[in-house]
């Protein structure tokens, strides 16, 4: 019996072995990653669009030589009906290896509504307006969404080996 038992599960520990779990996905609380060449990861961010909590890939973009950005994706779960604010969920960017070397990806983190997108928060403000730029800061090592009010840059080292 427990031969068969084995047996049936070994086709499952060799597809686990072969992808099919998917992409590789890191998320605030770890911003070194190393990857191979060609290989498909996920920088997944917690955010809540309902509270006005959105992300965004920011300026400098990657280096295309070293990291290909693919795409931005969502998954969100709904909270208590009639209760703004309740889901939860994450937004992911997703990226490719391409060749070896370093590189930085730096995700805004829009907390409140307080932005819309990265351009927003770098613009200057228009001619004869007495409006100032948000105030923006760089996250810590080890800080998280959850220790700041205020539009503030992740900034992730990507090594390519």
């Amino acid at each position: 019996m427990r031969i068969r038992t084995a047996l049936a599960a070994l086709p499952l520990v060799a597809l686990a072995g072969c992808g099919l779990t998917g992409p590789d996905s890191y998320g605030t609380d770890e911003r070194k990653v190393t990857v191979e060449a060609g290989d498909e990861f996920t920088l997944e961010v917690p955010a809540s669009p309902s509270l006005g909590e959105n992300w965004y890939l920011a300026e400098p973009r990657p280096d295309s030589a070293v990291l290909r950005y693919e795409s931005k994706g969502e998954d969100f779960e709904g909270g208590d009906k009639g209760v703004t604010g309740s889901g939860k969920g994450t937004q992911q960017f997703e990226f490719t290896a391409v060749a070896p070397g370093k590189t930085t990806v730096k995700l805004l983190y829009c907390p409140h509504g307080l932005c819309h997108s990265a351009a927003e928060v770098t613009a200057s403000p228009s001619p004869g307006s007495s409006a100032s730029p948000l105030p923006v800061t760089t996250a810590a090592e080890t800080d998280t969404p959850d220790d700041t009010d205020n539009p503030t840059y992740y900034l992730y080292t990507i090594t390519v080996s």
